[in-house]
C-alpha cells in the first residue's frame, strides 16, 4: 500500500483539479500535516508542484521540504523560486532548514543563512560544521537547556513563564562553557529548596552521542538506550542537542529504502524526476555491469575449442555461476547488514568469515553431489559430472570469501556496499566459475 493511500488521500482527484485553468484545493486536502503535504508532492510533476505550492499554509512550507525525500526535494526546490525558498527557510525550524540546504548549492546556502536570524544563524552553522553522514549535523538544538550554577526557584520561576514547562519530565543542564552537565528532573525540582542549585540535583548521563558519530551508528545507540532521546555531545563536551527515538526511526526508514533502491542502482530517485536525468544515472551502472558481462563472455572465449569438442559443458555453465552468485548474495547480505547495524567489526570478522566458508563448504559439497549426479544421468560422461562438481564447490568457497571481504573493503575506503558489492560479486563469480569449469575441462578434453 502506498503512503497516499494509507493516508485516505485521493491524488487523482488532485491531479484533475490541478490540470483546471482555475484551480481550487479540495475540500479533502484541507488540515493536512507537513508528512502528508510531503507524500501528495512526491506523487507529482515538477510543474504540479509548483502550481501546489501555493495552497500549503506558510507555517508547513518548511516541514514539507524537510520531510520530501532528498531527489523529490533537490528536484522541486531547483524549480521553485527564491523568494519562496527564502520564505520557507525563515520560517522553518533550524532543524528543517538544515535538511533543506542539504538539497541547495552552496553560494545559495550562504545567501540564505544571512537571512536567518542571530541565534539561528548560529546554530545552523554548528550543524552544517558536521558532513551529512554526522549525527550532529541533524541534531535538534533547540532544546531548552537549565545552567548548572541556577537557583532551583530561579529556574521553576522561568519555567512557569515559558512554554518549556511541559516539555518532558526532565532538562539538559549545561556550565558557563555549555559544557553539557547531565539532566534534571521536573519532580525534583517541583521538590527541592528554592535555595538549592541546580548542580546540586543534577544526574550525570547514563549514555550519551558523539557528534562525530554517524547517523545509523547514533540510531542504534538510541535505540539500545530505552530512552526516547539522547543527548549529542561534541569532542570539547559540548551540549549540541538532542537525538530522539522519532530522528533514529527516520534514519532507519531512509536507509532500509536507500538499500533497496541500491540493490536496482537507482539510488534515492524521484520518481518523477527529469527522463534524461533518470537515463543518465541508470546508464553508469549498466555500463559498468556490460564491462563486466564482456569480461565474463571474454573468459568463456578463452576456452571456445572445448565447448565445441563437449557441447554438455555450455549446457551446464549456467548452474556454476549461479549457485557461486546466491552464495555469494547470501554472505553479501549478511555483511551489508552486519555493517550497518555496528554488529560486524573488527574483533568478529575473522570468526563470521570463518562461519561463511564452512557453510559454504557444507552447501558445495550437498549441492556437488546432486547436481555431479543429475548432470552424469543427463549426458553420461563421468568426467563432465566430476568437473561439474568441482567447479561448483570452489565457486561457491570463493563466492563467500567475497561475499564477506569485499563489502569489509568497499566500507573502508568509504564506498557504498549495498551499491558497488553485488556488482563486483558477480563479475568475480561469473569469472572464477567459467574459468575453473571450462579450464579444467581443457585440461582433461584436449590435454
Amino acid at each position: 500500500m502506498s503512503d497516499n493511500q494509507a493516508l485516505n488521500i485521493d491524488i487523482d482527484e488532485l491531479i484533475n483539479e490541478l490540470a483546471s485553468a482555475d484551480f481550487v484545493l479540495p475540500e479533502t486536502f484541507q488540515g493536512l500535516n507537513a508528512y502528508q503535504w510531503a507524500s501528495i508532492f512526491e506523487s507529482l510533476l515538477n510543474s504540479q508542484r509548483l502550481l501546489l505550492w501555493q495552497s500549503v499554509p506558510a507555517e508547513l512550507k518548511s516541514s514539507v521540504l524537510s520531510e520530501m525525500r532528498e531527489d523529490a526535494r533537490g528536484h522541486f526546490l531547483s524549480e521553485l523560486s527564491q523568494t519562496n525558498i527564502e520564505e520557507a527557510v525563515v520560517t522553518g525550524s533550524n532543524t528543517e532548514v538544515v535538511e533543506i540546504f542539504d538539497s541547495l548549492p552552496e553560494k545559495t546556502i550562504v545567501r540564505l543563512i544571512k537571512k536567518l536570524a542571530p541565534d539561528s544563524q548560529s546554530q545552523v552553522e554548528t550543524s552544517l560544521s558536521y558532513t551529512s553522514e554526522q549525527v550532529g549535523r541533524y541534531a535538534n538544538q533547540e532544546v531548552y537547556t537549565i545552567a548548572s550554577a541556577a537557583l532551583v526557584e530561579d529556574v521553576l520561576r522561568e519555567l512557569k513563564t515559558e512554554e518549556h514547562f511541559h516539555d518532558g519530565h526532565a532538562y539538559v543542564v549545561i556550565d558557563s562553557d555549555a559544557t553539557y552537565v547531565g539532566e534534571v528532573f521536573i519532580n525534583e525540582l517541583l521538590a527541592a529548596e528554592g535555595a538549592q542549585t541546580i548542580n546540586e540535583l543534577v544526574h550525570k548521563a547514563d549514555a550519551s552521542i558523539s557528534a562525530t558519530l554517524s547517523l545509523l551508528e547514533a540510531s542504534n545507540i538510541v535505540r539500545g538506550s530505552q530512552r526516547s532521546l539522547l543527548p549529542v555531545i561534541d569532542e570539547q563536551g559540548r551540549f549540541v542537542g538532542n537525538f530522539s527515538v522519532q530522528d533514529a526511526l527516520d534514519v532507519f526508514q531512509e536507509h532500509y529504502e536507500s538499500q533497496l533502491a541500491h540493490l536496482g542502482q537507482v539510488s534515492d530517485e524521484d520518481l518523477y524526476a527529469p527522463i534524461l536525468l533518470s537515463a543518465r544515472r541508470r546508464a553508469v551502472w549498466l555500463g559498468i555491469n556490460l564491462l563486466t558481462a564482456f569480461l565474463a563472455s571474454a573468459v568463456i572465449g578463452l576456452f571456445d575449442k572445448v565447448l565445441i569438442e563437449v557441447v554438455a559443458l555450455a549446457v551446464l555453465m549456467p548452474i556454476v555461476a549461479s549457485m557461486g552468485g546466491i552464495t555469494g548474495s547470501q554472505t553479501l547480505t549478511l555483511a551489508i547488514r552486519g555493517i550497518a547495524t555496528g554488529q560486524l567489526n573488527s574483533s568478529n570478522f575473522t570468526y563470521l568469515r570463518r562461519k561463511e566458508v564452512i557453510v559454504a563448504a557444507l552447501n558445495g559439497l550437498v549441492w556437488a553431489l546432486v547436481v555431479g549426479a543429475i548432470a552424469y544421468v543427463w549426458f553420461d560422461n563421468p568426467l563432465v559430472a566430476i568437473i561439474l562438481a568441482l567447479a561448483l564447490i570452489i565457486n561457491m568457497l570463493v563466492a563467500s570469501i567475497c561475499g564477506i571481504v569485499i563489502p569489509r573493503l568497499l566500507d573502508r575506503v568509504g564506498i557504498d556496499p549495498a551499491l558497488a558489492g553485488s556488482v563486483i560479486l558477480t563479475t568475480i563469480t561469473d569469472v572464477v566459475g567459467f574459468m575453473v569449469f571450462l579450464g579444467g575441462a581443457t585440461v582433461i578434453f584436449l590435454s
